[in-house]
């Protein structure tokens, strides 16, 4: 490999020419190899230091997004949570409502342990804490906290040790009573073995650790585990004064226990009181370094000890003996060696460009051959070859030319060569006496990969800057930032907008004082025009604190929303919104709150308060007072007729006529719907002045109606009462003027009935039925039945339909027929609708997955807007597939609110649940419900199967039924079956379902046998 034999093998005199030469070499790939090394030792340090804080920083950002991703989910549950409560009463089923809501919210969230809701007292009035959880939190600290301040924040706790749960962090909210007083606190808790777990799985080293500490310094989660120090107080340690300086950063600390340095890297929550701190052992990060560090140097010394070597015996060997040939080859031998373990290629060419010296990593690192590598090759041969073989492209000759120049000129030649693999090598040619040149090839590909990825970090830095550019100028708010010296440092369009700012003005580091001065010279802010005003203002805005709030209004009667956020490390952002529009809207609101808007006319609240008055009066010796309430007869089929549009229109002139017929001191109310009530003090006599009245209403009402063409009639049921007669409480008179109209409504409508003692038992009959329903509800006295649906084609049960039945404690089994309509018109449809399809869906949850589940849905349930949420909780709760859910609708069911219906319709379908239109043909039946709503099955009505072998009509509906579900590619089911020519009847007609008493009656699931195939009259006569 060498090319310094023929040169040895000269003359005495020629080889003592040569000891100069030989000493520069030696002296010169001594200082090569060791400096190289001890610079890459050097440069490896800093690298490993600069890693090492870029790593832990790294890692403790990844923890710190970690923890606040955590809580944040946390704080949007407690938000949730709080929201429901100050809409919400916590009676049973609001407590209940609100257990099954947080259990889904979190069903997916390992890290809750636990969730309970406090009153006002500190009582646990909603568990999900575990069963040994004590009843009394008011001693608890977040608890005092909460309860005096009324501030709007997310409250960190000290953890606690559960004898259920173990260790929990406490994270709680306040949430406020209807007029904004303490309510309570509701609380949630995270287990702190959900980052333990995942500390517990970072590999840093023995002697590492992380903790998680809030902004007080309570320690909430340390890696390694150590029981003791769960909630110790860190208040005074060395990680927390560097916190107080700076929001993230890095130190090195060394403990005052065993003495050993560590390196720290903190950084705190940008939205939550948390930080983590991550420790790293100094001498474990340093390790891998040291350990380099030694190979490197000793194999420097070594490689420059066997040069040094070689060159003492090479030069005694010229001095002592020319010929020595055997010194010499054991000297060629250990140079070889020396440069075999070079880390770098190394070739040395003389002053013709001849080989002389080479190492094999020098041939490796561009795969060049031996044949072409050798003693005395030209160095253009070689560059051509190395271009070969290393993919390169480049003019060969011309790069030799150019470098070989470069050397004479100044000694030194640097080059960068990207071979084929990927690989990226540096090229360093440094000139020898004698002409000749050392070349030095070393592979940066690693160092290039970080500059490069530098670069990246540089080239994305620079597009998150011009995305928050455009975000600042997109947006709907004025922004601005002061620094800690009150400077301009950022601002976007909307603010120059909202402040109209001179041009001249909107400069970094303008103050903030000039900025006020300006607003206020200008008469931009109402109120300040006198240079002492303008002086006294500026002087107040400086010393706001950098967390305030205000309202300002504009000369030009605007008004500026403008909230001032404290940043880390002094100054403040300022963020102003134009709440103009919003105050209006506000104050339109508070009108709105004690008036109809379609009518204009008083609402029940302002109702209540002037009957209020009106009876303190009566009480202090005023005058008489008569209350009526008024109903429209046939509203409802006005607007199921021409539309809410032309309902609307008739309310307001319904309003404009009984207003016509009152006095002026008389109050005339809309209670809602067609719903109105009037107050009327003083009179002649107290009678025959309402009766008067009553009649008056009754013929204003009864003339026709004009709504844009369409004549319409309607009438008026009116309720009177009067106090002091029927006495003197507020609400006992409505009650009984309430009453009083149920009765004209009951006896023929289009009437006025004034209360009698009597018409208190109807009501009272009404209310016993529904007290022994509500009974019913509450001791559990209903029970399903399941009527099989089969399969037309096969016969088989495809099916099953779940009817509710009564098992009346003296009555017995009672039929739905004769207690659905009361529960409907009660609203206890709802509480039955929701027992039903939790039952229901717990019990076919365990039949085959071929058989579907039938029930029917009341307008009520659609009515009271959660029906989504009824059913998608049945479902969870019984593991029952939505595909096999079927909700049989009833037409009537969407006469009302069609819009909302629709919007819930489809979010069931979009579950997969399958929506079949009930009794369709026997109510308001429309062929826009099949088209509006996405039905998938039609049912065919009993009434109709009953006689349709003897009717033609009803064979032809059912006939028209049939095609007009095919030609909208629905299913049909068809009830009522009970005979075999009925069945076949249906068949032939196109049926694809069936159902009745030919298959089977309603039965307990105890005895539904769902294998059954119903064989036809023809098969069992074969049979």
């Amino acid at each position: 490999m060498f090319g310094l034999k023929a040169r040895m093998k000269a003359g005495g005199t020629a080889h003592l020419l040569a000891t100069r030469g030989i000493a520069w070499f030696v002296a010169l790939a001594c200082t090569i190899v060791v400096g190289l090394e001890v610079a890459r030792v050097v440069s490896h340090h800093s690298e490993v230091m600069v890693d090492a804080r870029k790593d832990t920083a790294n890692l403790t950002s990844s923890l710190i997004q970690h923890a606040e991703l955590t809580f944040r989910t946390a704080d949007a549950v407690l938000i949730g949570v709080v929201e429901r409560l100050e809409r919400e009463t916590l009676d049973a089923a609001g407590r209940e409502r609100m257990k099954a809501w947080f259990k889904r919210e979190v069903k997916n969230s390992a890290q809750f342990l636990a969730f309970g809701v406090l009153d006002d007292k500190g009582t646990m009035v909603v568990n999900l804490l575990g069963e040994n959880a004590p009843s009394q939190f008011a001693d608890r600290e977040y608890f005092i906290y909460h309860r005096s301040h009324d501030d709007d924040v997310l409250r960190i706790g000290r953890p606690v040790h559960s004898q259920s749960n173990g260790w929990l962090i406490p994270v709680t909210r306040r949430f406020n009573k209807p007029d904004g007083s303490f309510g309570g606190v509701a609380l949630t808790a995270i287990d702190p073995n959900y980052f333990q777990d995942m500390y517990d799985r970072l590999d840093l080293g023995d002697n590492s650790a992380v903790i998680l500490v809030t902004n007080d310094g309570t320690l909430l989660v340390r890696r390694p585990f150590v029981e003791a120090n769960i909630g110790r107080d860190m208040a005074q340690s060395k990680i927390m004064a560097a916190v107080k300086q700076a929001p993230s950063g890095s130190l090195e600390i060394k403990a005052s226990i065993d003495g050993v340095s560590r390196f720290n890297s903190y950084e705190q929550g940008r939205n939550y009181p948390i930080f983590v701190a991550v420790a790293q052992n100094m001498d474990d990060l340093m390790a891998p370094w040291k350990a380099s560090a030694i190979r490197r140097l000793v194999e420097a010394a070594a490689i420059a000890c066997f040069i040094l070597l070689m060159g003492a015996f090479v030069w005694r060997a010229i001095r002592e003996l020319a010929g020595n040939s055997i010194a010499l080859h054991r000297t060629n031998a250990r140079f070889d060696a020396a440069l075999a373990n070079m880390p770098t290629g190394l070739s040395m060419f003389d002053a013709d460009g001849r080989l002389l010296v080479w190492n094999e990593h020098y041939v490796e690192l561009y795969g060049m051959s031996p044949d072409v590598v050798r003693q005395g090759a030209d160095i253009n041969d070689i560059v051509a070859h190395r271009k070969q073989t290393a993919g390169l492209d480049f003019d060969a000759k011309a790069y030799v030319s150019e470098f070989r120049n470069e050397l004479r000129e100044h000694g030194k030649n640097t080059n960068v060569a990207r071979l084929q693999n990927g690989r990226t090598i540096s090229i360093t040619n440094t000139a020898i006496a004698g002409g000749g040149w050392i070349a030095i090839h070393e592979d940066i590909t690693e160092r290039v990969g970080d500059e490069e990825a530098l670069f990246n970090q540089a080239a994305e830095l620079a597009r998150i800057n011009m995305r928050f550019d455009l975000a600042l100028s997109h947006m709907t708010q004025g922004l601005c930032m002061f620094d800690e010296n009150k400077r301009l440092v950022v601002w976007n369009k909307r603010y120059t907008e909202l402040r109209n700012v001179p041009q001249e003005l909107l400069k970094v580091g303008t103050p903030f004082e000039v900025i006020v001065t300006d607003e206020l010279s200008r008469g931009l802010i109402k109120g300040y025009s006198s240079a002492d005003a303008v002086t006294a203002r500026v002087a107040e805005l400086s010393e706001l604190p950098p967390d305030s709030q205000r309202v300002e209004q504009l000369a030009d009667g605007r008004l500026l929303q403008l909230t001032r956020l404290p940043m880390a490390g002094g100054g403040w952002l300022s963020i102003m919104e134009d709440i103009t529009e919003r105050r209006r809207a506000e104050a339109e609101i508070v009108h709105l709150a004690r008036h109809d808007v379609l009518t204009g006319l008083p609402n029940r609240a302002q109702f209540n308060e002037k009957l209020d008055e009106a009876t303190r009066r009566l009480k202090r010796g005023g005058t008489e007072i008569t209350v009526m309430m008024l109903d429209l007869d046939r509203f409802k089929a006005v607007n199921d007729r021409y539309g809410h549009p032309a309902g609307d229109q008739l309310l307001v002139e319904v309003a404009r006529r009984l207003k016509s017929t009152l006095r002026e001191t008389d109050l005339l109310a809309r209670l809602g719907g067609d719903e109105f009530a009037i107050i009327q003090e003083g009179g002649p006599t107290q009678r025959e002045g309402a009766i008067a009245l009553a009649l008056r209403i009754i013929n204003a009402i009864s003339e026709p109606f004009d709504l844009g063409g369409f004549e319409v009639n309607v009438g008026t049921s009116i309720g009177i009462a009067m106090a002091p007669e029927h006495g003197t409480a507020p609400d006992g008179l409505l009650k009984s003027a309430d009453l009083a109209l149920y009765a004209t409504k009951s006896q023929g409508r289009n009437d006025f009935r004034i209360y009698q003692p009597d018409m208190l038992e109807s009501a009272t009959s009404q209310q016993l039925a529904e007290s022994e329903l509500r009974d019913a509800i509450a001791e559990a006295q209903f029970e399903l039945h399941y009527q099989p649906v089969v399969d037309v084609a096969t016969r088989q049960i495809c099916g099953v339909e779940a009817l509710v039945r009564w098992r009346h404690p003296d009555r017995g089994l009672v039929g739905p027929d004769e207690f659905i309509p009361l529960a409907e018109s009660t609203g206890l449809i709802a509480p039955i609708g929701e027992w039903i399809l939790q039952r229901a869906c717990a019990d076919a949850a365990k039949w085959p997955s071929h058989v579907k589940l039938a029930i029917n849905i009341s307008a009520v349930q659609f009515k009271r807007g959660n029906l989504f949420e009824v059913i998608l909780c049945a479902l969870v709760e019984s593991g029952l597939e939505p595909e096999r859910l079927e909700l049989e609708i009833t037409e009537t069911s969407l006469l009302e609110n069609q819009e909302a219906h629709l919007a819930t319709i489809r979010q069931l379908k979009n579950l997969g649940i399958t929506l079949a239109l009930d009794d369709f043909g026997t109510g308001y039946s429309s062929v826009t419900y099949l088209t509006n709503f996405p039905f998938d099955k039609i049912k065919i009505d009993r009434a109709f199967t009953r006689d349709v072998l003897e009717r033609r009509d009803y064979a032809a509906v059912v006939s028209s039924v049939i095609a007009l579900a095919r030609g909208l590619d629905k299913l049909t089911t068809v009830e009522g079956i009970e005979t075999e020519q009925q069945f076949e009847y249906m068949r032939q007609a196109g049926v694809n379902l069936a159902q009745g008493y030919l298959f089977s009656r309603p039965v307990p699931v105890a005895e539904l046998d769902l294998s059954i195939r119903y064989p036809s009259v023809k098969q069992n006569m074969v049979a």
